[in-house]
This record gives C-alpha cells, sequence and structure tokens, in this order.
C-alpha cells in the first residue's frame, strides 16, 4: 500500500534520492481513489513545485510500481494512468469521457487454471474493460 512513510522507506532501500517533489507526488497518490494520468498529477503539483519535471512523475511511478506500491495501468493507448490501490480489482474506461473507475472482479479463476507449458506462476493480471459510462450514455 502506498503512503508516504512506505513510499520514503522503499526508495532509501534502493539507494533512490528522496526529493520534496518525490514526496509530492507519493503525497498526491497516497488515498487517492481516482486514476490520475501523470499528466494530472503533474499539473496539480507544477504551481508548488515549479522545477517539477513530467519525467520525475513518470520515474517516481516506476520507482514505486517496482516496489508494489503503485500500479501503472496501460488501459489507454495514448496515456498512462495511475492506481494506489494494490488490492484484486478490475477496471472500466469510459470511450467518451475517458474516466477510469474500478470495478469488482472475480481473480480466484486464477487459482483453477491448467498449468500451461512454459508458464510457472502468474504473479499478477489485470483486466480492463471499456465502453460508455452511465453519466455519458
Amino acid at each position: 500500500m502506498l503512503t508516504v512513510d512506505n513510499g520514503i522507506r522503499y526508495l532509501q532501500s534502493t539507494g533512490a534520492k528522496v526529493t520534496a517533489t518525490r514526496i509530492a507526488i507519493m503525497k498526491s497518490l497516497e488515498n487517492r481513489n481516482d486514476h490520475p494520468s501523470a499528466e494530472r498529477i503533474f499539473l496539480e503539483l507544477k504551481p508548488d513545485y515549479p522545477t517539477l519535471s513530467i519525467a520525475t512523475v513518470y520515474s517516481t511511478a516506476q520507482l514505486l510500481a517496482k516496489g508494489s506500491m503503485l500500479r501503472i495501468l496501460s488501459i489507454d493507448e495514448k496515456k498512462v494512468y495511475f492506481d494506489p490501490k494494490m488490492t484484486p480489482h478490475g477496471h472500466f474506461m469510459c470511450k467518451s469521457c475517458k474516466h477510469v473507475f474500478d470495478i469488482p472482479v472475480e481473480f480466484d479463476i486464477a487459482s483453477s487454471l491448467t498449468p500451461i507449458e512454459g508458464i510457472s506462476s502468474v504473479e499478477y493480471a489485470e483486466i480492463f474493460y471499456y465502453g460508455i459510462c452511465s453519466k455519458c450514455a
């Protein structure tokens, strides 16, 4: 789970720099229920952190994802979205407004899969649904 304290400890354990901008990015993502894009995080933080770059947002997200504190969703072919909620769930993207939200998904099926040649284990699964949300319908 992404908390600022966990994020700082993880960054320190990897030897990565713990900077004010990285802490701001983690604060921005902590306890968030939406799925902000890198651009959205950048625009939210830029007024208070004029030296922040979009590259810092991406690199910080990559580090946090590597530490299993953040998911980077490739649900859209044009941009990525961040999800700090690490419990198993799926995602829905409205093709009209591009809103991304969580949906419950039954992941127990993975434990009943017949072993496939060449696969030793499955670490995680991503399930994306696309359609029109009720607000856009």
